[in-house]
């Protein structure tokens, strides 16, 4: 060995040397609020997960969060708990997926899916009971799809060249020759062995297309059992919401599928599975003509109908595979067929960038189908993030009232007491900025159940009469709470014993509607001869123009608001909704009522304002604020009314006898009803009330 050769050796050996002194001796602790992902110094017999080098964890506003690769794909987890307990829960998570994927890998030799591939058309194979599931399930589903759903698609997929580029497009002829090796329903199960069996020699499985949700149901399963109860699992993009975060619900994002960035839907979810299938990533152009990598088990050709499909369900295997069988479907096929699957919600882009949505959609995500204003398409990614009110002061998701459909002047029966506000400067948003607004008035209290059934009695037969002209067709305006609300899944199972449907939990008449949507809202608004109010004048209703954080001040008083649980022994786990007058000794300097508590109401804009179904004040402040899109509905949702002051009546004058009787032969009296029609400010008592 040369001097050359014994320098370099020796470098090198310090150079390791010095790397492992600073890694274990000479390296910084983390900083406080951060989890550390490295591996803790060898000084104990407790040896360190594997898995944990693999992620980085950041702990944020609360949310533990860790990134991982498996599977092909990058796994996110976002953990509310203490960071001690949801890095263990998220160790444990990672260490069975980990397991899972030594299991159902088509990459690895030694898995079960690998070694049933390879036997395909010889024998039976012995595999786990994660791949035995896994294969029933797919089974199933295949099945339930009519096979646009197909595990057996190896073959097929193994033509085109996504993997290799240099391959050339198959032909015809290749394909129809590969065509009779595609089909899940030849799987052959065998419980009793729990074994496994391709019966034909070049039948390959590949999970790919419902592997990532199904190892989100698991990770789930054992964040459960951990103590677990409020978690995000992004699985590749895929999303399982568990619970809500102590601080709101999780937000979903779909974006444009075509990489504009720009979300087309977002809307809170929890307990829910979101999954999207597309074209969006993986695709291939040759000779100008795109192929997405979504193949159609029918025909072998890349299904070309749809940009990207999103699937809303409880079980995020489920709705992993949903979302690839209806992009194989198409527009029109899928959304037929997700309109008889219950449980199961569907926004597709068709391949021209239009916005589809099934008819249940609005009801699961609290968001009506897109406006034209936002004709744009999902994306790929879905993502939940917090909502940050204070940024959207200027926004609004409403369509804005076209001319001539404003309050109805011969409406505003037994309208209710009104609080009239002086015109002047107030103080708003967290940051109190002074803002000035004209005088108007406002309900005292919030539409009642008997206020709203009267409306409704009212206009039974023309129902439509005062709808926003932008307004769904066919819209039922009856409150989604006054009827049974929870799904079949629900009310078939034990829980629906414990907790009884109570018909008189949202429908007591002296009590606040719940369960409307703005379109509900605008709508009786304009019958009564009102209108709803903007954000920036229920603000200023609630809190005066000092810019208090509650109506009665700066210091919060739970006596004061109407914030808790079951009050009224409905037994029937939902929050309780005091009569539209009480809590008195809450009210706001002008006198309105419950603008701070477990109701939240809707403005102009489309904002929900100052209630929240929680006991936390955070959530009830006067300027809480949270934009939802018009079809939204929620049992801690309802409105009241606001109106222009009054029109000043023209001084009378005494009639001029001498005048009239000088005159009367040559000159026509003005027609009587004129002496009525400055009376437009004191509406009829002949239609409705707020």
């Amino acid at each position: 060995m040369n001097r050359q050769t014994i320098v370099s050796v020796t470098l090198f050996c310090v150079g390791i040397a010095v790397a492992l002194a600073w890694r274990f001796a000479i390296s910084p602790q983390p900083q406080q609020g951060t989890v550390s992902t490295a591996p803790a110094r060898m000084t104990r017999t407790r040896a360190v997960a594997p898995e944990r080098l693999l992620g980085r964890q950041t702990v944020q506003n609360g949310l533990v969060r860790r990134e991982v690769l498996l599977m092909g794909s990058s796994f996110t987890f976002v953990v509310d708990a203490p960071p001690d307990e949801a890095a263990r829960a998220i160790d444990a998570a990672v260490t069975r997926l980990r397991e899972l994927e030594r299991q159902i890998s088509s990459w690895r030799p030694d898995s079960d899916i690998a070694k049933l591939n390879g036997r395909a058309g010889i024998e039976p194979v012995p595999v786990s009971s994660d791949a035995f599931e896994l294969l029933r399930l797919a089974k199933r589903l295949h099945g339930e799809t009519h096979g646009a759903f197909d595990v057996t698609i190896g073959p097929l997929w193994d033509l085109w060249p996504f993997r290799d580029s240099t391959k050339a497009i198959p032909s015809r002829r290749e394909i129809d020759a590969t065509l009779p090796l595609v089909d899940a329903s030849q799987i052959v199960l065998d419980p009793a062995h729990q074994t496994a069996f391709l019966p034909r020699r070049g039948m390959r499985v590949n999970l790919g297309a419902i592997g990532k949700g199904y190892a989100a149901r698991l990770a789930t399963d054992v964040l459960k059992q951990r103590g677990i109860r409020r978690a995000a699992i992004s699985a590749g993009g895929d999303l399982f919401l568990l619970g809500r975060k102590t601080t709101g619900p999780w937000i979903v994002e779909i974006e444009h599928p075509r990489g504009s960035g720009q979300p087309i839907e977002r809307f809170a979810a929890a307990d829910t599975a979101v999954a999207t299938s597309g074209n969006a990533k993986r695709f291939l152009v040759r000779d100008g003509r795109r192929y997405g990598h979504i193949l159609d088990p029918k025909t072998g050709l890349p299904a070309a109908d749809c940009q990207s499909v999103t699937i809303v369900t409880p079980d995020p295997a489920v709705a992993d595979a949903y979302a690839t069988a209806v992009f194989v479907m198409g527009p029109q096929a899928g959304l037929a067929w997700v309109e008889s699957r219950p449980d199961v919600e569907t926004l597709i882009v068709d391949r021209g960038g239009n916005v589809h949505h099934s008819s249940g959609w609005s009801d699961t995500t609290g968001r009506p189908p897109a406006p034209p204003l936002l004709g744009r398409s999902p994306s790929r990614a879905a993502t939940p993030q917090v909502t940050d009110p204070s940024s959207t002061r200027g926004h609004r998701t409403t369509p804005p009232l076209p001319s001539g459909h404003g309050p109805q002047p011969s409406a505003g029966h037994e309208s209710g007491e009104m609080a009239t506000i002086s015109a002047g400067s107030f103080l708003a948003g967290e940051n109190r900025e002074s803002r000035h607004l004209p005088a108007f008035r406002i309900d005292r209290t919030e539409v009642t159940n008997a206020q709203y059934r009267r409306f409704l009695q009212a206009n039974q037969k023309d129902p439509h009469r005062y709808c926003h002209p932008q307004e769904p067709a066919n819209k039922d305006h009856t409150p989604r709470y006054w009827r049974e609300f929870r799904p079949p899944l629900f009310r078939n199972s034990v829980a629906s014993e414990l907790a009884p449907f109570n018909k008189s939990t949202f429908r007591q008449d002296d009590h606040p509607v719940v369960g409307v949507d703005w379109w509900d809202a605008f709508a009786y608004a304009r019958w009564a001869g009102k209108r709803l109010p903007t954000r920036d004048e229920w603000e200023r209703a609630a809190r005066g123009t000092d810019g208090r954080l509650w109506p009665w001040g700066d210091d919060w008083n739970r006596k004061r608001a109407n914030g808790g649980g079951e009050k009224w022994g409905e037994r029937d786990g939902v929050i309780y909704l005091a009569p539209a007058d009480s809590f008195s000794e809450g009210a706001s300097p002008d006198g309105c009522l419950h603008m701070a508590g477990n109701v939240a109401e809707w403005t102009e804009e489309g904002f929900v304002m100052g209630g929240s179904f929680r006991s936390n004040p955070s959530q009830m402040t006067c300027f809480a604020a949270e934009l939802r899109r018009p079809g939204y509905r929620a049992f801690c949702i309802g409105f009241r009314c606001a109106a222009d002051p009054p029109v000043a009546k023209e001084p009378s004058q005494a009639p001029n006898k001498k005048q009239d009787s000088a005159d009367g032969a040559d000159t026509p009296k003005a027609p009587k009803k004129s002496a009525t029609s400055k009376k437009t400010a004191t509406p009829k008592k002949s239609g409705g009330e707020s």
